[in-house]
């Protein structure tokens, strides 16, 4: 098949890595595991940057998250929140305080977390249904497009997250180059995703959990420094996302799995004895990077001024 041009690096040294095994009319966008939400779109893989990435793909992808509706996403509150904790101890060495931006925050459980440390918390969040969920909390939550908010904030964060959020833009160099424009100079980028190249993703191949319909976008360590360097921002490290594991997330997760019914008694035992495992698995890439202090040197489209 012919190549396909590399949303990262532009390269057209790509390759098909996986063909379409999706039935479009049964995406899902919602956090409930099935063996059908490991189906995607075509898989095209690049040979310069190392980056996957699903092509071609229905336009404006996007515009379906606005009517979600993920009872199943509430019953996991407390886990997300132990995980909010762990990875708020990774950032505060970096940055202690500031305007903080949740980019993808859902119903704004980190937030929460966030401020009652002490940042300014804010959100950025597409569904109707999950901004609903975070106003009631006390917080802001933008029901935006990055676009639309960096022409509206240039400088305004000194930190901004994307938890699980990568993966399903697009256009991953336009909305890194927004968020380049929301920080402040030396603002802080820090974002989990999986390492498509990491031990997890070769050993589990297509079962890799990673592999979902609603994922579009498949990064490695390789790929992300790639697109940092691209957008203006100055890599910093990366580490393992603290993952807070409780019975009912674990249950939920291997429901797509044939096996699950093999090993839930040794998981039931597991809670039994705790009833929260901080897990840390390889190509769980906590991401973190800063903005640099002097001008970017790429275009910035108008929209962007």
């Amino acid at each position: 098949m012919e190549s396909t041009k590399c949303p990262i690096c532009k390269s057209q040294n790509t390759s098909e890595w996986y063909s379409a095994d999706i039935d479009i009319s049964k995406l899902t966008f919602t956090y409930e595991f099935s063996p059908e939400s490991q189906k995607t779109f075509r898989v095209v893989r690049c040979h310069n940057c190392t980056h996957a990435f699903c092509f071609p793909l229905p336009k404006n992808i996007y515009k379906n998250y606005e009517d979600v509706v993920d009872q199943k996403y509430l019953h996991h509150s407390k886990s997300r929140k132990l995980s909010a904790q762990a990875v708020l101890s990774i950032i505060r060495p970096y940055a202690q305080n500031g305007m903080l931006l949740d980019v993808g925050c859902a119903t704004g459980d980190f937030l929460a977390v966030a401020r009652d440390l002490g940042y300014h918390a804010e959100g950025l969040e597409l569904s109707r249904w999950s901004s609903k969920i975070t106003r009631k909390k006390g917080i802001k939550v933008y029901q935006d497009r990055l676009k639309s908010l960096a022409r509206q904030f240039p400088a305004k964060y000194d930190i901004i997250t994307l938890w699980g959020v990568i993966e399903h833009f697009e256009n991953p160099a336009d909305e890194m180059r927004y968020i380049n424009r929301l920080l402040k100079p030396s603002g802080l980028l820090v974002l989990w995703t999986g390492d498509v190249n990491g031990v997890m993703s070769r050993l589990l191949g297509r079962r890799w959990w990673y592999w979902q319909g609603q994922h579009v976008q498949y990064f490695t360590h390789k790929s992300l420094n790639y697109l940092a360097k691209l957008s203006g921002l100055e890599y910093i490290a990366t580490k393992i996302y603290p993952i807070a594991a409780i019975y009912e997330q674990i249950d939920n997760s291997l429901s797509r799995y044939k096996f699950k019914q093999y090993i839930m008694w040794m998981i039931r035992l597991m809670f039994t004895i705790k009833s929260v495992w901080f897990v840390r698995l390889p190509g769980e890439m906590l991401w973190l990077a800063r903005k640099k202090a002097e001008r970017p040197q790429y275009p910035i489209n108008n929209e962007c001024k």
